[in-house]
């Protein structure tokens, strides 16, 4: 119903969107990006996965721009498990903070653009890639998130960051994902993504994915990955997103 609801509101108001510069989005990779919404924009980011253990499910991240070096961020995952009820699995809130935001691209800058990203999860019933951890259930996490651009074709986003639990322990969280583009409206990437829990089970995963732009303010998207340890495990995905601004 929610994501309805946000689909409808895309319809109604998308076109009266007018921006300078691409939207930037942290989907469809699990690499978040650094950017920071423009300040008075609201920017819907909807995903529609299917894994091996899930039936399709939306799950929903939304940001709103309070100045140009942060946003805030609602994180939701509606998602069924074979044979049981569809619920929320995670809702959280969030802020990112840009640390280094560089204007334009600075082909020959060794200082990646970085932010921060906090997120606290008060819903949270199974640990993202991780249901084969036995722990407590995630309280929230910090990622610090950079990207470089090697040139107007060819770039590379990373993130580490660390996941806290309810009984205590902390994990860690790395994903990269170098990227390409393709002509004017789209591009490409690859990516490796896991974590470093402190037990014998750990999640290392690969993916790769496609987006395409419509304009300046909605962007499609399609994705794919799989488990390295369980190659059982794997999803595919589709996504939406798109931005409108609520105050000038």
């Amino acid at each position: 119903m929610f994501t309805r609801i946000l689909l409808l509101l895309f319809i109604s108001v998308s076109a009266l969107a007018q921006s300078e510069g691409r939207i930037e989005t942290d989907r469809p990779d699990q690499t978040e990006c650094p950017f920071i919404v423009k300040k008075g924009y609201i920017q819907a980011e909807l995903g529609f996965n299917r894994s091996t253990s899930e039936y399709l499910f939306p799950t929903s991240l939304l940001k709103y721009g309070l100045s140009k070096r942060f946003e805030l961020r609602y994180v939701s995952v509606l998602g069924q498990e074979p044979g049981k009820e569809t619920r929320f699995q995670t809702e959280a809130i969030g802020l990112k903070w840009a640390l280094f935001q560089p204007s334009g691209i600075q082909h020959s800058s060794w200082k990646p653009r970085t932010s921060v990203i906090v997120h606290y999860n008060w819903d949270h019933q199974n640990r993202d890639f991780s249901e084969k951890n036995l722990r407590g259930h995630s309280i929230g996490d910090v990622v610090f998130t950079m990207q470089n651009d090697f040139n107007e074709h060819y770039g590379i986003g990373y993130n580490i960051g660390t996941e806290m639990h309810s009984n205590g322990s902390f994990e860690g969280i790395y994903r990269v994902a170098p990227n390409m583009l393709i002509g004017k409206k789209g591009y490409a990437y690859v990516e490796v993504f896991g974590r470093f829990p402190a037990s014998e089970f750990a999640d290392h995963s690969y993916d790769a994915g496609f987006a395409y732009y419509v304009n300046e303010d909605v962007k499609l998207d399609v994705s794919a990955g799989q488990s390295f340890l369980h190659p059982e495990d794997h999803y595919i995905a589709v996504g939406l997103s798109f931005r409108f601004r609520v105050i000038r």
